[in-house]
């Protein structure tokens, strides 16, 4: 038996599901490719069209009762899984370290760091962790448990947990317990088409309300604060720290202004890519992730029925990529950092639009006109310093 197998232990992997289309394009697919690194890996879909189960809690906990593996990885239907053996990598660190209860793809420390490499839609986010580190919470995504501990002590059913924080709770009951929750880079995508929030303040009060000793808990969806819910003093807070970002993305901006002669927009891409997609008319996005390595490239994918694809590309491969572009087609180059800039240059016909968030870091959106997505960033929130600063400190003329 070689190391490598040696230090990697099977697992199940557990996924409810209610689209099938998105489970093979995405999920089905990728343990599929999977399968001839990690032959022991054990995939087991909980099918719930039907609403059978109440929640996911119950349809998870249901995969977890089927489990023939010692460890059990829950995860989204939507997910890509870039790499079984570094899931199996991970299994084998927690059935070794017994001090850690939950570990996860991605969570939030209680520096309101993201730990844990991953790509979110269209870009990657995350402080890398090549081994566990600790967390507040973790992310739904994918999180793995010992099949001992879980069936122990299952996820919780809970109503106001049905669909949300069930995995920020599990990660609060282990740490109450003495247990450790952890994220490390588990190499995957999240083809998330839709952002869920409705009740989700509710489940986070549940789960405050639950371990009132851990407040405030950090979770990749806001934190979570004594005295939160109406008129509670956690808006206050929350108010004053997102303009504490609001000011430090400025800056970023103002930096990155210098360096392309040229506005930039303050925006999350995850969250308006599609829409960016739809007031260009074109058919098709292709990613081009100068931040990632050749094995995370995926393709064959979509997005509200518009093709999609991620290569993992060098700067001047980007450009090449760029040059070629097909007219119905819209290029989006993640993963640059201020230095890149001089290498990545704009034919003077190319339409593009440059633009900076927290989370995501600086991304280039190529092939639509700067007019048609006006309106996807047209809040104060989305112009440097609320646009205060003349434009002509925010850009050097080209001409």
């Amino acid at each position: 038996m070689s190391a490598t197998t040696q230090l990697q232990a099977p697992v199940s992997i557990v996924c409810v599901f209610n689209d099938p289309d998105v489970l093979e394009r995405c999920l089905r697919r990728s343990i599929t490719a999977g399968f001839s690194d990690a032959p022991q890996t054990e995939f087991l879909p909980i099918d719930n069209r039907s609403g059978e189960f109440p929640s996911a809690g119950a349809a998870l906990n249901h995969g977890a009762r089927l489990a023939h593996n010692p460890v059990v990885v829950f995860v989204h239907q939507d997910v890509i899984l870039h790499s079984l053996s570094e899931l199996e990598r991970a299994a084998h660190i927690l059935l070794r370290d017994t001090k850690i209860g939950i570990l996860g793809a991605v969570g939030i420390d209680s520096r309101r760091r993201i730990v844990g490499r991953m790509r979110d839609r269209v870009v990657q986010i995350g402080e890398p962790a090549s081994v566990p580190r600790d967390v507040d919470s973790l992310d739904e995504v994918l999180f793995m448990i010992r099949k001992d501990l879980v069936l122990s002590s299952p996820l919780a059913e809970d109503p106001l947990l049905a669909w949300h924080a069930y995995g920020v709770e599990y990660a609060a009951r282990v740490r109450r317990a003495g247990m450790r929750a952890t994220a490390m880079d588990l190499s995957i995508t999240h083809n998330s088409l839709t952002t869920n929030l409705a009740h989700l303040d509710q489940a986070h009060r549940k789960v405050g309300d639950e371990y009132p000793e851990l407040l405030p808990i950090r979770t990749t969806c806001g934190s979570v604060y004594k005295g939160d819910g109406p008129g509670g003093v956690s808006r206050a807070v929350r108010r004053a720290r997102g303009a504490a970002i609001w000011w430090s993305e400025s800056l970023e901006a103002l930096a990155i202004g210098r360096e392309t002669h040229g506005p930039v927009v303050l925006a999350d891409i995850r969250l308006i890519v599609d829409d960016a997609l739809r007031h260009g008319h074109k058919r098709g996005l292709q990613v081009l992730d100068i931040a990632s390595t050749p094995e995370t490239s995926v393709t064959g994918l979509a997005r509200f029925d518009r093709d999609f694809e991620v290569s993992a590309v060098t700067i001047s491969e980007a450009q090449k990529l760029i040059d070629e572009r097909s007219e119905d087609e819209a290029i989006l180059v993640s993963g640059v950092r201020r230095k890149d800039l001089s290498h990545l240059p704009m034919p003077r016909d190319t339409p593009h639009t440059v633009g900076f968030w927290r989370d995501t870091g600086m991304w280039v959106l190529v092939g639509i006109e700067a007019e048609a997505l006006a309106p996807l960033w047209s809040t104060v929130r989305n112009r440097p310093f609320a646009g205060m600063l003349p434009e002509r400190r925010l850009r050097v003329n080209a001409e």
